[in-house]
């Protein structure tokens, strides 16, 4: 190979080599991306399974209980669930049980309940006032399971979609790092044989 041929040989080597180099960088972006989702899909079906819901205990004429999953369209008359920043009372027939109670839990929204209350002249009226879960015996916590399939399924199937785009990348990674090495050893051997022809002209001209 000539002189000529070997630098044009050697040129088009490192500009392969190049290409290669970046598009590896901009795998391992993608493949830190793809962690990242991974995290977050991770986190989602966590917090599925940890979900609590608001339950209150009611009786029926023979004494039986039954345990009622709560939310704003089912709160009994004597119940609200009310926005404390604009003290209004939430409608929202859409919110669930688990999202009432992570509403209440961010401090955002209190639970209110219409009681006797009595003022400093001994007057005893009906008023709405803040209720703990805790306080009121009728209200408890559960575990809301509702949603445990569905979460586990979309766990299941994001996980598979994000391990199947890993293994292309991984596949493309291994086979660019392949053609890397081969590109290395082709341009350690133009660089020798261009040293090599350099040697032989400067013996010839000195």
């Amino acid at each position: 190979m000539g002189m000529s041929a070997s630098q044009a040989r050697l040129l088009a080597i490192t500009s392969r080599m190049n290409d290669i180099e970046l598009r590896s960088q901009q795998i391992a972006n993608t493949k830190l991306r793809l962690a990242d989702e991974s995290d977050q899909v991770a986190q989602k079906y966590t917090n599925a399974l940890n979900a609590n819901k608001i339950t209150m205990t009611k009786y029926d004429e023979k004494g039986n209980t039954s345990q009622v999953s709560l939310k704003p369209s089912n709160l009994p008359k004597d119940y609200q669930l009310v926005n404390v920043k604009t003290n209004k009372k939430v409608t929202n027939s859409s919110i669930t049980s688990s999202q009432m109670y992570e509403m209440i839990q961010s401090g955002q929204y209190r639970l209110e309940k219409k009681q006797d209350v009595t003022n400093d002249n001994g007057v005893t009226k009906k008023e709405w006032t803040e209720v703990s879960i805790a306080s009121d015996p009728s209200l408890g916590i559960a575990s809301d399971d509702s949603k445990f399939a569905l979460a586990e399924a979309e766990y299941n199937a994001a996980t598979q979609k994000i391990n199947n785009k890993e293994k292309k990348l991984d596949q493309q990674l291994k086979t660019m790092d392949t053609e890397h090495s081969a590109l290395q050893t082709e341009q350690d051997s133009v660089k020798s044989l261009i040293k090599d022809n350099v040697d032989k002209s400067f013996n010839l001209f000195s």
